[in-house]
């Protein structure tokens, strides 16, 4: 009786192997995978910086920042000096302060652009990030607190967090505040005992 030996094609056709064999050389990315990879490089002060910040839609480099509060301002520019920007880069005007860094502003567009999947969970990279949105575009009132200009995506984040979102506001403020205690100067500056300045 003879045997015939039969080999292996080199393109397998459809499921013929089984999956542990065809994926062997085939490694996939998931947003896990890729939101781990993210968090592993990321500060809370690279958090806060990048919701914080302003991208310029024709200037892909500049990275600034707009507040009204002067705390803020310095501490975008000691974030920005602690990241590598040389102080004399940095410009302070009037109505804006900004530098120019294509890694820098690379890096938070990516974050924002995985928002979603890299701040899933309740932790100092979540709250910084959130601070510095609120920082940038937050008001809080007696019984109420709003982040104008929401992004759908930062909805869908504050959601996933426990936050509960009306448009533009946060329905559970109590629980927002904790979020970003101890991380947003805005809210840092509200609860100052004689503190009468305008928080919007």
């Amino acid at each position: 009786m003879k045997v015939r030996l039969k080999t292996l094609p080199d393109e397998p056709r459809g499921g013929a192997w089984r999956s542990s064999v065809r994926g062997v050389n085939c490694p996939v990315k998931s947003g896990k995978q890729l939101s781990d990879a993210m968090k592993a490089k990321l500060s809370k002060e690279f958090c806060y910086l990048a919701g914080l910040s302003r991208l310029s839609k024709e200037e892909k480099s500049k990275v600034s920042a707009k507040s009204e509060i002067k705390e803020i301002i310095e501490r975008f520019v000691e974030i920005a000096v602690k990241l590598g920007v040389e102080p004399r880069k940095i410009v302070v005007e009037e109505n804006e302060t900004f530098f120019y860094h294509s890694k820098i502003a690379r890096q938070i567009r990516k974050i924002r652009e995985n928002e979603i999947k890299v701040f899933r969970h309740r932790n100092e990279l979540s709250s910084s990030y959130i601070a510095g949105i609120f920082d940038a575009r937050g008001s809080i009132r007696s019984k109420s607190v709003e982040i104008s200009s929401m992004k759908p995506s930062e909805a869908i984040m504050l959601e996933n967090l426990g936050m509960h979102v009306r448009g533009n506001r946060i329905a559970n403020i109590s629980e927002f505040i904790m979020l970003i205690k101890g991380y947003s100067l805005r809210i840092e500056l509200i609860q100052l005992p004689g503190n009468e300045r305008d928080p919007r």
